[in-house]
């Protein structure tokens, strides 16, 4: 297997009570005036339901409620859902998808990796963790139209400038709730020139990232970027 085609998988896919009652000191000035047996007269018996005792009773109602009801407008995980089909997020107009270190597997492989060398010397990891953030050499994926014909890119960034490494035609498949495949064909004619890959997935699970799951470095996961780079 050629280098790139051990690396291009990762590459490519390098987008959820009532108020407590007021302590002792508090209370007001006409209290302390008050005889202590006239203040003793005055408290509500166990269990009366004395007008002041209602915030409190709030509260142990609102703690009454199962604690695992969740929203009826969020999925399980508590992240936001996609509202479009996987394809049409993958093909926005002027959309780019950059890698989201922090976000993906490697990140905590790095993270584990790096303190095991660096001990505590914080300058040492920062270093360690900004040379494993740059062993990747492609830094993101955008999907361009041209005519009836779909092209993948892969990119390099260098400032807000970005640098088309691959290129290749690709044929979608069948759609898929939450996910989009397809095929690429042709030659690489992209400054980098490579070999085709064969058919590539991608996890969309909202509107805003896609994720390629690699066998060896995990979930990789890439957010959308709108009008900040230019090519």
């Amino acid at each position: 297997m050629s280098k790139f085609g051990a690396c291009l998988p990762l590459l490519l896919l390098i987008a959820c009570g009532g108020s407590s009652h007021p302590p002792e000191s508090a209370k007001s000035a006409d209290s302390a005036d008050t005889p202590t047996e006239e203040a003793d007269d005055a408290k509500p018996a166990d269990g009366a339901d004395a007008d002041t005792d209602k915030p409190a009773d709030d509260a142990e109602s609102a703690d009454s409620k199962p604690a695992d009801k969740k929203p009826a407008d969020k999925p399980e995980s508590g992240g936001p859902k996609a509202t479009r089909s996987a394809q049409d997020i993958l093909t926005a107009p002027d959309v780019v998808f950059l890698f989201s270190f922090n976000d993906s597997d490697v990140k905590q492989t790095a993270d584990s990796k790096c303190s095991a060398t660096s001990g505590n010397d914080a300058k040492k990891m920062n270093q360690c963790m900004a040379k494993a953030r740059k062993g990747f050499d492609v830094d993101g994926y955008q999907f361009k139209q041209k005519g009836n014909k779909w092209y993948w890119l892969t990119l390099r960034t260098k400032g807000k400038v970005l640098s088309t490494m691959h290129k290749f035609e690709i044929e979608f498949g069948p759609e898929k709730e939450g996910s989009v495949t397809f095929k690429a064909k042709g030659k690489d004619s992209g400054i980098g020139r490579s070999n085709t890959p064969a058919s590539v997935t991608f996890e969309v699970p909202n509107d805003y990232q896609i994720v390629m799951n690699d066998p060896k470095l995990g979930k990789l996961v890439y957010e959308a970027k709108i009008g900040i780079l230019t090519q």
